[in-house]
């Protein structure tokens, strides 16, 4: 995949939240249900592009980044990201009340290209990291 093609599966992709209720973000557009929250972060530690890596190492990374976002004290949701055509699924986290800061941070940690961020009453930013080259 071309950065074009990567960019726009991100934009494409289904963030969803597997709360109650379950709630589904996309990039560019505001998600009414998280209004009550000042800021918010979606992000997963599956696949630092461009590896594809096993589903067993897939998972105890994203334990790995769960216990990171617990030694922080951060409220969070499970959720994944779902692509257009439903044929792939992350599992990821959703964070609330993350800085974009502390996101990229751990984005980082785990080899991430992107991650998705949020403020009350504004739409979803596909952030890239900051030493993605994209």
């Amino acid at each position: 995949m071309n950065k074009e093609d990567i960019h726009k599966a991100f934009l494409n992709t289904t963030f969803r939240i597997q709360g109650t209720p379950i709630i589904d973000v996309r990039i560019d557009k505001i998600t009414p249900e998280l209004n009550y929250l000042n800021s918010w972060v979606f992000l997963t530690a599956w696949n630092p592009l461009p590896k594809i890596l096993s589903e067993v190492e897939n998972k105890r990374r994203n334990l790995e980044l769960e216990e990171d976002i617990r030694a922080l004290d951060l409220k969070y949701n499970k959720g994944v990201g779902i692509s257009e055509d439903e044929k792939w699924q992350e599992d990821s986290f959703f964070i609330e009340n993350c800085t974009e800061e502390k996101a990229n941070e751990l984005a980082m940690k785990y080899g991430q290209l992107a991650f998705v961020c949020g403020e009350r009453n504004k739409p979803a930013l596909l952030v890239y990291t900051q030493k993605s080259n994209f």
